[in-house]
């Protein structure tokens, strides 16, 4: 039996990790790898593809000390822009992303030999003095304690049946989809990133070839979109069904926002997020020290992964002294 069992391999598994005193974890992820929302995509003889968060930008200065504990971790250089009818240079900021992907926030604390991914736990049973989970291939595993870094509602799903003292308000996650692409190599883009304003179906671009890693091929350029929250609620409830509909949709939209022939795309693909940002839920993280569950994600104090750090590091210190 473990002591504890943390379900989720995102931003906040890594702080409590990092943070936890306790370091007999175990960890589970539906996931192929750890990432969450952090998750990175590599494609064979094409690169890496940043498809769920982009960068972060550190508020706080013990948030900023933390990442940069983090060898991966470095500056991603370059202009970034708003297009809006035109096209202006935004003030310089911060920004951080992971040397190899952006996964390296999360993989560097996480002991990935503790790691059971590809495992989706389905149900959690309190019996007496430890927790039993219920995996999707019905095998059981047991812990002394258990943390749940899920999205709202898949976290609302797994306690409804618990008897524990707290609720979860109505808090609509918020959907997104991330296009992917390799096009011929072009000078068109010589900035790092660009916000699209007023524009119905995508809200940003990124330059992946600008973050300058070893796996991207240099006879490419490679590219980032992420959509509008209007358009992600749109269409992801026929999301599988539509799923080259909306790829195709997003990719005409792009080449008609920056003038390109479809035949310089080599390589496209497209993911939905289907808890991709969330409202404040504007509450504490929650432990239980009689039956030693706890609850944290991004989602109780907004959808950064700075939030997802302070809630989690928040119930580091309560487990640490219980």
């Amino acid at each position: 039996m473990n002591n504890i069992a943390i379900l989720g391999a995102g931003f906040s598994t890594s702080t409590l990790c990092y943070y936890l005193n306790e370091k007999d974890i175990k960890v589970f992820e539906k996931a192929r790898g750890p990432g969450g929302r952090s998750s990175t995509r590599k494609v064979d003889d094409i690169g890496v593809f940043d498809h769920g968060l982009q960068y972060i930008s550190p508020k706080d200065k013990n948030f900023s000390e933390f990442l940069k504990l983090n060898k991966s971790v470095k500056q991603w250089d370059g202009d970034f822009v708003e297009i809006d009818g035109k096209v202006s240079v935004l003030p310089p900021s911060e920004k951080l992303i992971g040397i190899t992907g952006n996964n390296d926030f999360v993989k560097s604390n996480i002991n990935l030999d503790q790691c059971h991914f590809k495992t989706r736990i389905e149900k959690i049973e309190y019996q007496n003095d430890h927790w039993k989970l219920i995996d999707d291939s019905s095998n059981e595993h047991l812990a002394k304690k258990i943390i749940l870094t899920l999205p709202q509602e898949q976290t609302k799903i797994l306690i409804k049946d618990l008897d524990l003292r707290f609720d979860i308000k109505e808090n609509f996650m918020k959907p997104c989809f991330t296009v992917m692409l390799a096009l011929k190599e072009t000078p068109i883009f010589k900035y790092s990133g660009y916000v699209i304003k007023n524009n119905k179906i995508i809200s940003w671009c990124a330059n992946e070839s600008s973050k300058f890693r070893d796996l991207n091929n240099k006879n490419l350029t490679l590219l980032t979109l992420q959509t509008t929250e209007e358009y992600g609620f749109a269409n992801f409830k026929r999301y599988r069904e539509n799923k080259e509909h909306i790829l195709n949709e997003t990719l005409s939209e792009f080449l008609d926002i920056f003038k390109i022939n479809d035949s310089e795309v080599i390589h496209k693909n497209v993911h939905g997020w289907l808890y991709a940002f969330s409202e404040n839920q504007s509450s504490e993280v929650f432990w239980d020290d009689k039956k030693f569950i706890g609850i944290t994600g991004d989602w109780f104090t907004g959808g950064r992964a700075e939030n997802a750090w302070i809630n989690a590091k928040l119930l580091s210190e309560k487990i640490n002294r219980t």
